[in-house]
């Protein structure tokens, strides 16, 4: 018998690798051992290799709640975010369910809010170990843990299935009959809000009870099946099991929560969920279906599933897997060991989170994602919609895995009926004169909710939170231009958001602005027309027109909005040359922090497309605000976002120091993010990281695919392959020197592929077939592909181009006596000659003064310009073969 079972799982083994090709995978097995991953994947024709991505340790998490936030394995399937431990003597395994809420007037850091849902202990007495191990393999969604105890080799695997709706744990033992242990569920927080009770009956422990704010009912499953051995259930809810083979341990939770919009319109918080089935039939269904699999069919549903996600991209920056564990590896980075293999894991990670975070059918990430062990969490792990939200949903489409928005599309769609109600209030209350009484006032933007509740407005934040919604919303449909979904689940969404803007807004002095506004988080509050609330008011209408135009529609507000997107005035720029965030701001630190963790006054440059390499002068006064923001805040999220914004204005080395000091100062050991270093943990710089690496791999925020367009210096050779940019263009890239080898683009929908590389009109252009592809030239460095759907081009020998050092140091003389202006500025090694450019105002981009300018210095008469109350003036330099300087040396000037 014994015979027989060895045989099975070695038969076992051979059939996971023939299902996985080579990749190694660590079975609980006699003599098994963990290897490296060696999946063959593939970069056009050739094939490649991926690392393998492994957080691992040599000792188990400490058995408390710093041990939770720092090094335990965070896990989870969108119907349960798990935390395990590792442990020898006893093992923990805490679940969250994001649906378990409590309620109550806290104030401050810690609120009642999501409780945690069990604690969950694995008995086992071992006290005496060897050749300890614990890992979380990214690649292949599984987490382990190894050692010996008294000869014989223990090992454990964990994973947490979507499909199958529940978490799995193998038990094994290297020899037969060696494995014993005590599964202890528990309830965690019981008190005057909160009851339950354990119960154990046959092999199954049944954990029960409700959280009475809500009347939340809330069960979970613990199934034990051995092999072999003896297996006793106690009346104190425990598990007891003797001299097995090996045993798994399956665990299914859930609550009689429902996404479903009577939560939000029904105002008596013990009656949201009336009416709702008990968790038990739910639960109860999750368990048999997985009980009738055996382990390797859970094991595969799990991995086809998971892997067909995250193996979607592949990124390389030339590391080598470290020998040292994950704790050393982030203690050791900010000396610079390893940590090319470090930043390669933390952007796998984000994408990882998201995975176990935001499902179909389940609820989205809060502030933590999915993961909370406290009674009362950090500001009660809830939505907030002012970045934080925004920011989970950051890398969602960048890195390949739309299909996880939909967690937040099911969500949104069941608070927007409340926020209905709102907008009828708002249009009533602050421009009574476009008030519809038939309640056509489209839907008003949240700036924070919860699973149960969707507050009125804040003066945290300006109503700009609800076309910030709009923006993703948008990009659903942007990345990848599926109609169906444009016209059934964007546009409704976009236009309505519209259709409340168009009546909020109030014309002042000709312009069309919000009134009350909020820039998020400062301290001056409703004010009047935040270009927080301007930025998202036009990104929206400007999307909502492009998206009408797509589907060819005819709505009766359309007209009214083409008519205010002129008017909505998004950008002002200050007498520092900066973007304003306030109306009334003139230098950059008038009002509010400078070194504030938001810029919202940038969210046009990132994550919006209204500030792009075709708004020049826009793009300069964003840099210019990004200095000055500087690099004071420790923050986690704000370093994330700060990585896209300074990738998005193309210097790849800010962007980059971001990075680096986001994984120096806010990464934990098990890489969850010490928001401001208490340790906190909030998940969004996690998500916000990752998308912050797309921006430097990739940009098509304009519409023009853009790879490499922020590579820092330190990533000077490596791949990546997947990404995705606006159009459904599935691009992958190899460089060395920091130049591109090759660029490989699939056309995923067809259309038209708009690719700007330097030099890339010299380039060698094919399909895949080596068939010579026909292009258009734009520039040098830009072409134009008409594209099929399904193919893919092939962009290799580009010639390199070296670019051009920017003159600096501008300098500026007045002469009102003669109209003139004398300019004086540092020369550039590069240049043959200079051009000059100026911007009036708040004017988008520059118009050119001078070309072929020879000398340092230039007199510019201003005579013949329109009055302005201020200038942007900009040099830049131009080489023996005609390139300009991507940058320039500018100076803004007060017209006198």
């Amino acid at each position: 018998m014994r015979e027989n079972n060895r045989m099975f799982f070695l038969s076992l083994r051979l059939l996971v690798v023939m299902m996985f090709g080579a990749s190694t995978f660590v079975c609980a097995g006699e003599g098994n051992k963990t290897a490296q991953y060696t999946k063959k994947e593939t970069f056009g024709n050739a094939d490649r290799v991926t690392k393998s991505l492994r957080l691992w340790y040599n000792e188990p998490a400490p058995n408390n709640n710093t041990g939770w936030v720092n090094a335990s394995i965070p896990m989870g399937n969108g119907y349960m975010g798990v935390n395990v431990f590792g442990g020898t003597e006893t093992d923990r395994i805490q679940i969250t369910e994001n649906s378990l809420y409590d309620w109550g007037e806290d104030r401050g850091l810690k609120r009642r809010g999501l409780n945690n849902f069990a604690e969950v202990y694995i008995d086992f007495g071992h006290d005496n170990i060897t050749d300890y191990k614990r890992e979380l393999n990214l690649n292949e969604g599984v987490s382990f843990v190894k050692y010996k105890q008294d000869g014989v080799e223990y090992t454990r695997e964990y994973f947490t299935s979507y499909p199958d709706k529940v978490m799995v744990i193998r038990l094994n033992a290297s020899e037969t009959g060696k494995l014993s242990f005590t599964l202890r569920p528990t309830i965690p927080f019981l008190n005057e809000g909160k009851s339950g009770s354990v119960k154990a009956k046959g092999n199954v422990v049944t954990l029960s009870g409700a959280m009475h704010y809500y009347n939340i009912k809330y069960e979970g499953q613990f199934k034990v099946i051995p092999e072999g051995g003896k297996i006793t259930a106690s009346d104190n809810g425990t598990i007891n099991i003797v001299d097995a083979d090996r045993a798994v341990i399956l665990i299914a939770v859930g609550t009689n929560y429902k996404i479903d919009s009577q939560v939000f319109l029904t105002e008596s918080a013990t009656q949201k969920l009336a009416g709702f089935p008990d968790p038990h039939i739910k639960v109860t269904d999750y368990m048999n279906k997985a009980t009738a699999k055996p382990y390797d069919e859970l094991l595969e549903n799990h991995q086809k599933d998971y892997k067909e996600l995250f193996h979607r991209v592949n990124v390389d920056f030339g590391a080598e897997e470290p020998t040292i564990p994950t704790n050393k590896l982030v203690d050791t980075y900010p000396e610079g060991i390893y940590s090319t293999y470090l930043e390669e894991l933390a952007f796998q990670y984000g994408r990882y989170m998201l995975i176990c975070s935001s499902r179909k059918g389940t609820l989205p990430p809060h502030l933590q994602g999915i993961w909370n062990v406290y009674e009362k969490p950090p500001w009660s792990s809830q939505y907030l919609h002012d970045t934080n939200l925004q920011m989970a949903y950051a890398p969602v489409f960048s890195t390949n895995l739309s299909e996880l928005f939909e967690s937040y599309v099911d969500y949104f769609n069941t608070f927007e009926p409340r926020q209905r109600l709102y907008a009828n209030e708002y249009i009533k209350q602050y421009n009574s004169s476009q008030f519809d009484p038939n309640g056509d006032n489209g839907w008003s933007g949240p700036f924070w909710s919860n699973p149960y509740d969707v507050p009125g407005k804040s003066k945290v934040a300006g109503f700009g939170t609800g076309s910030w919604i709009g923006l993703l919303f948008w990009d659903y449909y942007d990345f990848i231009r599926d109609e169906s979904i444009l016209e059934e689940k964007v546009y409704p969404v976009i236009y309505e958001q519209a259709n409340f803007v168009s009546r909020f807004v109030k014309d002042v002095n000709g312009v069309l602005l919000a009134n009350p506004s909020s820039s998020p988080e400062q301290k001056l509050r409703n004010t009047v027309g935040t270009t927080f609330d301007q930025q998202m008011f036009y990104e929206n209408h400007h999307n909502t027109i492009k998206a009408s135009k797509v589907l060819g529609r005819s709505d009766s507000k359309l007209a009214t909005f083409e008519t205010q997107l002129p008017l909505l005035d998004p950008i002002q720029v200050g007498k520092s040359g900066q973007i304003k965030e306030f109306r009334q701001e003139e230098y950059f630190d008038d009002i509010g922090d400078p070194n504030h963790r938001h810029a919202s006054m940038l969210l046009g440059l990132y994550p919006g497309q209204l500030i792009n390499d075709n708004t020049p002068a826009w793009l300069d006064a964003a840099k210019v605000s990004l200095q000055k923001r500087s690099h004071k805040t420790n923050i986690g999220w704000a370093r994330a976002e700060r990585i896209a914004m300074w990738a998005r204005v193309h210097d790849g080395e800010e962007a980059y120091s971001y990075y680096k000091e986001l994984l120096s100062e806010n990464y934990l050991h098990n890489l969850f993010n010490d928001h401001r270093g208490d340790p906190l943990f909030q998940a969004d710089a996690n998500y916000g990281a990752t998308a912050g690496v797309a921006e430097m791999l990739i940009q098509s925020h304009d519409y023009v695919v853009a790879p490499l367009s922020a590579l820092p210096k330190s990533w000077p050779e490596g791949s990546y392959q997947g990404l995705l940019a606006r159009g459904n263009f599935e691009v992958s890239a190899k460089w060395s020197d920091r130049h591109a080898k090759k660029i490989e683009v699939l056309s995923k929908s067809g259309g038209l592929l708009e690719l700007r590389y330097p030099n890339v009109a010299k380039a060698n252009i094919r399909n895949v077939k080596g068939k010579k592809v026909d292009f258009e030239v734009v520039n040098d460095d830009q072409i134009s592909i008409h594209t099929r759907k399904g193919q893919t081009y092939v962009i290799t020998k580009i010639p390199t181009s070296v670019p051009v050092v920017e003159p600096s140091n501008l300098k500026i003389v007045n002469n009102s006596a003669t109209n003139k202006i004398e300019l004086f500025w540092d020369t550039s090694a590069d240049a043959k000659s200079y051009n000059i450019y100026w911007a009036g105002d708040n004017a988008p981009g520059y118009e050119l003064v001078a070309s072929d300018v020879e000398s340092s210095n230039f007199n510019f008469d201003v005579s013949n310009l329109k009055p302005h109350d201020q200038m942007t003036i900009k040099v830049t330099a131009v080489n023996a073969d005609g390139r300009e300087s991507n940058n320039g040396t500018t100076l803004l000037w007060l017209m006198p």
